[in-house]
């Protein structure tokens, strides 16, 4: 019978008669993995509830593809907004314009960066769910308007849709050698504050919005675009769209995608869930002990067992197998257990909140969780193989010491 040693092994597993202290260690050993696997579903479940929240608030700024220039700040677009919007799968194209500057309110003054945007940036971003108070700048036809970050606005006490109150503006002037004096070292003009945006602390600390044309004409250059922000129809495509335009338009520009954008957070959000993983990983190589110990008091038990099926005629292998396989199902099915216990509380977690940020102004009132089928995979298949070399070797050992004992 070639699945002798797996028939008994599954004997061995589901005996309602052992229910000795062989079999309670056996459980113990099961509800360790368990709870192995469900700290690691959960806790990367978090990960990724975090990892989506925080990328959700810098999206909003960062587009799909980013079409910037290798050198230098700023470049005609003509040619390359051309060529971008003949592209396929894209479905709003928005030019954009930064520039340093340093603002003036009620004798404070403060440095931030300003971002001309034209008409499709609303669309692109749905700016209107950013608002938190006043207006767009679309609802003005005078371009000397400007949306505020919240903590500029909260530094400068802001009084906006103010008529009388404006934000004056200084840039300064490289038409102009003569910097001695503060008229001819800065340019200067004047914007009326008309809203309010919140995204997340750093973008509300330093953007300032307000229509191209009036930073463009601050600087004095027409049809000038510091990038070229892309979203696209489908968010599948954003490699294949990035590395087409990349081709039309040439090594002078540089098309970069959304990860690419915030490469140094993404990098730390990887890095951080990779050491918590680790972490647990070290505890669940830690808790591998208890299947040794497990298997170990198995085999002896079943000394008897072991002399018997040697008489009857099965070789070494087969017996160590028998053991093998035992073990094995215990790890299976704690690890199915601690999976189907991780997934259910993440998803009332994620349903209904139970646990709570605490006290504190946060963001969010209750701890995000994302559940990711490759990270059921992945757990699933660390567990197994760390039970499966944790058996292999006892089951060997042990198994022809009893062989051995047996035979003497």
């Amino acid at each position: 019978m070639r699945n002798l040693p797996f028939f008994i092994a599954k004997r061995y597993f589901l005996s309602k008669k052992d229910k000795g202290y062989v079999h309670l260690v056996s459980l113990i050993s099961q509800f360790g993995i368990a709870v192995g696997t469900a700290a690691l579903i959960l806790v990367l479940s978090v990960f990724n509830g975090f990892e989506d929240l925080v990328l959700s608030m810098y999206n909003v700024f960062d587009p799909h593809l980013k079409v910037t220039i290798v050198e230098g700040k700023t470049f005609n677009q003509e040619k390359s907004l051309d060529i971008v919007s003949r592209q396929e799968g894209i479905d709003v194209v928005s030019s954009t314009l930064e520039e340093k500057v340093l603002v003036e309110y009620n004798n404070k003054e403060y440095i931030a960066t300003i971002k001309g945007v034209d008409d499709s940036f609303q669309k692109l971003t749905n700016f209107d769910s950013l608002l938190i108070s006043g207006n767009y700048l679309s609802d003005y036809k005078n371009d000397q308007v400007a949306i505020v970050g919240r903590g500029i606005a909260y530094y400068l006490s802001m009084n906006i849709g103010s008529v009388f109150d404006k934000i004056s503006v200084y840039l300064p002037n490289r038409e102009n050698q003569n910097l001695l004096t503060m008229d001819r070292a800065f340019k200067k003009s004047s914007l009326t504050p008309v809203g309010v945006f919140g995204v997340q602390q750093e973008a509300d600390s330093k953007y300032i919005i307000s229509p191209i044309t009036f930073v463009q004409s601050l600087i004095n250059k027409k049809n000038t675009v510091s990038s070229l922000d892309i979203r696209l129809i489908n968010s599948k495509d954003i490699f294949k769209i990035q590395d087409q335009l990349q081709q039309k338009l040439g090594d002078k520009y540089l098309v970069s995608n959304r990860f690419e954008q915030q490469e140094f957070l993404y990098k730390i959000l990887n890095t951080e869930k990779l050491a918590v993983f680790l972490i647990l990983l070290f505890i669940m190589i830690i808790s591998s002990f208890n299947i040794i110990g497990s298997l170990t008091i198995l085999i002896i038990d079943k000394k008897n067992d072991i002399s018997s099926l040697i008489r009857l005629g099965l070789n070494r292998n087969k017996i160590k197998y028998i053991f093998f396989y035992k073990s094995l199902l215990v790890i299976i099915s704690g690890s199915f257990i601690g999976m189907l216990v991780g997934v259910s509380l993440a998803s009332i977690q994620q349903k209904f909140g139970l646990i709570t940020m605490g006290e504190g102004s946060f963001v969010i009132d209750s701890y995000p969780v994302v559940v990711l089928f490759k990270d059921i995979i992945i757990v699933q298949l660390v567990v197994v193989c760390i039970g499966a070399i944790a058996s292999w070797l006892p089951s060997r050992i042990i198994v022809d010491r009893q062989l051995r004992a047996s035979v003497i």
